[in-house]
């Protein structure tokens, strides 16, 4: 229930259910003279909107998707592939949680308007942390208890039974892994690999190209990293946590996030204690913790306005672009550079493709550290002889030195909420003004310059 009420549900909301927000026409709210009345008649008001300042010019529709990440590899390849297309018609989209546009029917004008130009937006969190812990298999129904979740913990703890019953000692059948934890950062990453990774076209009439332009050159990604907004501080990361694992449990995910509960001071039982693991079991001792409440938080991250828009945040077109009604519009990404769409797709999705849940640090290189050539893996203590591999000394009242193994491999968690928007600014162009600019006007009724 928690995860439902955190989460909320898919929604789409569409022109027929928004408020209609009050526009000013093409003609500023005059009445359209007749087309064969005097040619200086209505050319006032036309050359207005014409010269307005482009920061005026009003946004007429709009369409911006919400993707809380991470999302499942079937979600993120259906809809972040080769082709990304915000103006489709359907009101479900894979790993969309909020379609929010003001078309009545996604993508199609239900009036002719006045195009002077686009804007490709991307908005990311405005934080980013990150904090270290493990991962544990999810359980299936409410418990009292949980594991205990140290810093760092060897293979010897786990086979002495260190992190309690829940947790399988056995190292081929774990259910509890070293993990990290990062919100925002993924988000970042992730809308700065996409527009590096498509390329924006726009095409009118389903034939003209009107722009095809590298989407990092047209976009605008929002900024948060302004002197005055940016900066660094603490928070406590278990409200973040119970909304990322409330994510990863609604995409069916076989393990949850434990934050750090306990730090491992070193190990005993080597030479046998008056209290603890029997003589030659070697257990860590640990503490508790509440060091990892709080995570330093970045308010801030990447600020990007592309090139075409000449410091704004719309890209201004050469020349007025007529758009007809009932006329799919047209604007699509297509992947034109498969390294940063390769990238993005690792950062959004929840098994970091093509890497999988368990990071390694190498596709050649295993999870467990290395021990002496004469130990029996598996045991505990893992050696037989005199091993010199990662040498530990035990808090035992007579020390000794015991190897210790560990696992490298992170099961990495992820979360924050990524928005990707296309608005138009222009004029609507009421049926009046149509016919007179058509007679009077026809170079602003020929479309847009065509890309070259």
């Amino acid at each position: 229930m928690a995860s439902k009420s955190i989460l909320g549900r898919q929604s789409s909301v569409f022109g027929d259910r928004r408020e209609r927000s009050k526009r000013i026409p093409f003609g500023l709210g005059k009445p359209a003279p007749h087309p064969n009345s005097d040619g200086g008649v209505g050319v006032g008001e036309a050359q207005h909107c014409l010269k307005c300042g482009f920061g005026n010019v009003p946004v007429i529709e709009e369409v911006v998707w919400t993707i809380p990440l991470p999302l499942t590899a079937t979600e993120a390849l259906a809809t972040l592939g080769d082709t990304v297309n915000l103006l489709s018609g359907s009101s479900s989209v894979p790993g969309v949680a909020s379609i929010d546009s003001t078309f009545l029917i996604n993508g199609i004008l239900q009036t002719d308007i006045l195009t002077r130009g686009v804007g490709v937006h991307i908005f990311c969190e405005p934080m980013s942390f990150s904090t270290i812990g493990n991962a544990f298999l999810a359980p299936a129904v409410a418990t009292q208890t949980l594991p205990a979740s140290p810093d760092v913990f060897t293979l010897n703890d786990l086979a002495a039974g260190a992190l309690g019953d829940d947790v399988n000692t056995d190292p081929n059948d774990p259910n509890f892994f070293p993990a990290v934890f990062e919100f925002g950062a993924p988000v970042w990453r992730a809308g700065w690999n996409f527009i590096n990774a498509y390329q924006f076209q726009w095409r009118t009439s389903q034939r003209e190209l009107v722009l095809n332009e590298l989407a990092a050159d047209v976009s605008y990604f929002g900024s948060f990293a302004d002197a005055a907004a940016s900066g660094t501080s603490e928070i406590p990361i278990i409200e973040y946590v119970a909304l990322v694992n409330a994510v990863y449990r609604s995409k069916n995910s076989a393990t949850v996030f434990l934050p750090v509960s306990f730090r491992r001071v070193g190990s005993v039982g080597q030479n046998g204690n008056p209290v603890g693991p029997p003589a030659g079991v070697n257990v860590g001792v640990f503490h508790p913790t509440r060091d990892f409440d709080l995570a330093p938080v970045t308010w801030g991250g990447l600020r990007w306005q592309g090139y075409g828009c000449r410091g704004q945040m719309y890209r201004p077109i050469e020349s007025p672009c007529f758009l007809e009604r009932g006329i799919p519009i047209g604007m699509l990404f297509v992947v034109q550079d498969a390294v940063h769409q390769a990238q993005m797709l690792e950062s959004i999705s929840i098994d970091n493709e093509p890497f999988g849940s368990n990071v390694q640090v190498d596709e050649n290189l295993g999870c467990l550290t290395n021990v002496s050539a004469n130990a029996e893996p598996g045991a505990n203590p893992p050696t037989t002889g005199t091993g010199n591999v990662m040498l530990e000394q035990t808090l035992d009242a007579n020390p000794v030195l015991v190897e210790q193994r560990v696992n490298v491999c992170r099961q990495v968690f992820k979360g924050g909420i990524l928005k990707i928007g296309i608005k138009l600014k222009g004029w609507e162009m009421p049926g009046g003004w149509k016919a007179y600019c058509s007679k009077n006007m026809p170079q602003i009724m020929k479309g847009a310059t065509p890309a070259s």
